[in-house]
């Protein structure tokens, strides 16, 4: 495909990450690293840099933990003053109905119901089978509130595509690390 010919506008250019494919701790980390490179150049030094790439961060990780094929794909995108970063996976039924719960009791707390709920799973702990204790959400959630999406779909009976997108605002805090 010849990009020169594309319309693409050079700002989707500098601010899109996309990747499909296997996930392993390896791409996790890598991916990363280019998140951190496209939101520092792109975004500068912000005191909430670590907290806008900590939800890629939690995305991937949660996507790795509960994924039954070990593929993602996955979406970093800045555009004007908005962060969204999607992750797509292949869940059991499990996983897919307790993501979809965990989002739709995000939905219905207050900034301090969010943070009060991360505390109380931080201080019981119980870790499931595949080390989650359901704080990926919620810590994702006290960052960026309810803006919080999934959705899941059934492909086989007991696998669905899981789809989480979160987005943010970015022009709330433009101060300088």
């Amino acid at each position: 495909m010849n990009m020169e010919h594309m319309d693409i506008p050079d700002e989707l250019e500098r601010n899109l990450l996309e990747y499909k494919g296997r996930i392993s701790t390896e791409v996790r980390m890598q991916l990363l690293d280019l998140i951190k490179c496209i939101a520092l150049l792109n975004l500068g030094p912000r005191s909430d840099l670590k907290q806008l790439i900590g939800i890629a961060l939690e995305l991937l990780d949660n996507a790795q933990r509960h994924s039954a094929r070990n593929d993602v794909d996955f979406r970093w995108h800045i555009m004007n003053d908005q962060l969204v970063v999607t992750i797509s996976n292949i869940a059991k039924r499990e996983d897919a109905h307790r993501l979809m719960e965990a989002v739709d009791a995000i939905d219905r707390m207050s900034p301090m119901q969010i943070t009060e709920a991360f505390r109380q799973q931080l201080a019981q702990g119980g870790f499931s089978e595949k080390g989650g204790a359901g704080l990926g959400i919620l810590h994702i959630a006290r960052k960026v509130g309810r803006n919080i999406v999934a959705d899941v779909e059934a492909i086989e009976p007991d696998e669905f595509r899981c789809t989480s997108t979160v987005s943010t605002d970015l022009g709330k805090s433009r101060k300088t690390a």
